[in-house]
């Protein structure tokens, strides 16, 4: 019973499985994501001259607004990375510490703006500080809030693993509870956990439905995950393909890809062959 079908293979058809990389299910603080967000804000900002930064002549302006955005790209981070360590703010869900490092981070990013204002349009009568961060603060929000309802879903790890549930009492104890994937297998279910695997007489949509409250995703329609066995994705011959912790790689549908693109990968924990 535990042949397998060619549309279950769990990794890829030619040769050794490639290294996971982040093109999808990537890191929340993603360096080429970040790069391509800094551009857009820059390019947008020079073009539309706010804040009366129209009447610059191109080259200046885009001068003008690379090193003001430059200098919220930097602060921004470096305070959402400080109180991640800080007490009480190191204990607070990462999306509320985000909220926290902008709101700090615009009298910072206003004085910087000050100066710069100050150097590339001397003789000009500059705004009032309270105005500059009034400005400032609704570009913090702006970008900002973008960026964090973009990558809001990867801040956080995946939530807690249930006791007990429908599913997991079928399985035999020396499985544990600590799923990594689900394949349908004819009639059965094989069900891969860090202990082993086994063959479950049910449907494959039975079994997610009873794993509602189990931190997991079903990506195509023969395979379920684990949320926290996921490691990352990678392209093979086109194919998005999710790693697990368990050195497996298994196929993403489609119609699944976007929200396999916004799991959170976890560090991967050594541990044995399941099986």
């Amino acid at each position: 019973m535990k042949r397998r079908s060619d549309f279950v293979n769990d990794t890829p058809r030619h040769g050794k499985p490639r290294e996971p990389h982040e093109g999808g299910g990537r890191p929340a603080w993603h360096l080429p994501e970040q790069a391509a967000g800094f551009a857009l804000a820059v390019g947008f900002l020079t073009l539309t001259g706010p804040f009366e930064t129209y009447d610059m002549a191109l080259g200046p302006r885009l001068v003008y607004w690379l090193a003001c955005i430059a200098a919220g790209w930097l602060i921004i981070p470096a305070l959402i990375f400080a109180l991640r360590r800080l007490p009480p703010f190191s204990a607070w869900p990462a999306f509320r510490r985000s909220l926290v490092a902008i709101a700090l981070a615009a009298p910072l990013i206003a004085a910087c703006v000050w100066w710069i204002d100050g150097a590339l349009r001397p003789g000009r009568d500059g705004a009032p500080l309270w105005l500059m961060l009034v400005n400032v603060a609704a570009i913090c929000a702006l970008i900002g809030g973008i960026l964090l309802a973009r990558i809001r879903p990867r801040l956080d790890p995946p939530g807690p693993i249930p006791a007990r549930n429908a599913f997991l009492d079928r399985l035999p104890p020396r499985l544990g509870t600590d799923l990594i994937s689900l394949t349908a297998q004819d009639h059965y279910v094989e069900v891969v956990t860090a202990k082993g695997r086994e063959l479950i007489h049910m449907r494959l949509a039975d079994a997610i439905g009873d794993l509602a409250d189990f931190p997991g995703r079903q990506i195509h329609r023969s395979h379920w995950i684990s949320a926290h066995a996921f490691t990352g994705t990678s392209r093979d011959d086109g194919r998005l393909m999710a790693h697990l912790v368990d050195g497996r790689s298994l196929p993403v549908s489609r119609s699944f890809a976007p929200q396999v693109r916004r799991m959170q990968p976890v560090r991967p924990l050594p541990q044995g062959p399941a099986g």
